[in-house]
Parts: structure tokens; C-alpha cells; sequence
């Protein structure tokens, strides 16, 4: 916590800030006795910038992705977590915060989010728009991320979060621990698309995530 305020508060330096909250993740998650099992199709290039776009379906998956990924990474997130007393400051000063029933206020969120991205900042955005209801496979995913990519001319990462829906799922008193699989998929560059739109990015994504789940029920 004092690190974190130093950083945040003194001498702000989001790199570093990101690297805590990956370290204070792992530390999370292997104290909970949860312990990803991480399938990679390519290694990600520490000297380009992406957007990621997992499946969501726990509040599990924010310290999950953090811990898993290697690299420098903020979310795009609901502007309601920012009311949490001392997290929600945190939260604010690191991450880009969107008000989605504001289509004005989302517009400048994924503008900031552009900001980010060339500092050097990963971005992660769960383009479902939150954790879908329990019978949902996997919903319908929302445009942002992907006009994004595209305005940004930056390559974008489907993840898929296998079991973290079973191991900490929203009712109470029915999460486990064990091991959790997540594939980190092939990054997908906008401009490789036989089309380049949001549409034909947005299908990609979302088919890529949806086999895979499918793979993983077998």
C-alpha cells in the first residue's frame, strides 16, 4: 500500500504501478490456492503495446489477467468501482474509468485509453461490458475495443478464462481452489483481416473465444 500511494500519489508512474498490481495479483492468487495453467499460441513482443479481450465471467478474472500476463496492463472499467473507499482511488488513478450509459463520457474513455496505449501502457478491456448471467455462454460483444485497435492501428489478444466461473463464481460459499486454464491467443492485427472493420474484428475475436470454450467443454 505505501508503494502504491508513492507511485500513484507523489510521483505518479503508471509502469510501475502496473508492475505492483501484477506482483500483488500473483501473491492474491496463489494465496487463494488458485494456480493458472497458461496455454500461449505466441509469446507476446515486450516492445509493442496490445489490446486484450477475455471472456468475463468472475470478478476472479481482473487479479487473474494481471497475474498472468507479463507485461504492464490497465483496464477500462466500470466508473461505480471507483466508489470503494481507498480501492476506488487506486482504481481511478490507474485505470481508465467509463461511464457506459454516457455514450459522451465512453467516447472520451476509449480516447484516453488511446493515450495510454502510447505511453507504453497494455490495455485490457472485457468487451461483454461485464459478467453476463450465469445460463449466458458467452454474450454478445460490444464495438469499443475493437474501434479502438483499429483507430490505434494496434494488434489485439483474445483470452480464454476456461474455469474461473466455477472456482469463484458469484454466489458465496462455493468458490474452490485448483488449477485454472486460460489460453492466451495469437494476437490478431487489424490490418491482416481481409476487410478491416470493426465488424470483421469484433466476428474474429468473438468466434476465436467461442471455439475455444466449446474445445474446452469436450
Amino acid at each position: 500500500m505505501p508503494a502504491l500511494f508513492f507511485f500513484t500519489a507523489i510521483i505518479k508512474n503508471e509502469i510501475v504501478v502496473a508492475n505492483l498490481t501484477r506482483y500483488w495479483s500473483k501473491l492474491t492468487i496463489n494465496l487463494s490456492f488458485i494456480f493458472p495453467k497458461i496455454e500461449w499460441e505466441e509469446k507476446l513482443s515486450k516492445k509493442e503495446q496490445y489490446i486484450f479481450c477475455p471472456n468475463h465471467v468472475s470478478t476472479l478474472d481482473v487479479p487473474f489477467i494481471l497475474a498472468v500476463l507479463p507485461i504492464p496492463l490497465q483496464y477500462i472499467g466500470k466508473a461505480e468501482i471507483a466508489k470503494i473507499p481507498l480501492f476506488g482511488y487506486f482504481y481511478k488513478e490507474n485505470s481508465v474509468i467509463v461511464d457506459r450509459a454516457n455514450r459522451k463520457d465512453a467516447y472520451s474513455a476509449f480516447l484516453k485509453a488511446g493515450e495510454k496505449l502510447n505511453t507504453g501502457i497494455n490495455m485490457c478491456i472485457f468487451p461483454e461490458g461485464g459478467i453476463p448471467k450465469e445460463d449466458v455462454f458467452l454474450k454478445k460483444f460490444k464495438n469499443g475495443s475493437f474501434r479502438l485497435a483499429i483507430e490505434q492501428n494496434i494488434k489485439i489478444v483474445p483470452i480464454t478464462l476456461a474455469d474461473n466461473k466455477s472456482m469463484f463464481p458469484s454466489e458465496y460459499f462455493k468458490g474452490r481452489p485448483g488449477i485454472a486454464r486460460v489460453k492466451v491467443h495469437k494476437a490478431i492485427d487489424p490490418n491482416s483481416l481481409a476487410e478491416k472493420s470493426i465488424k470483421n474484428l469484433n466476428n474474429s475475436v468473438y468466434n476465436t473465444i467461442f471455439e475455444q470454450l466449446k474445445n474446452y467443454e469436450q
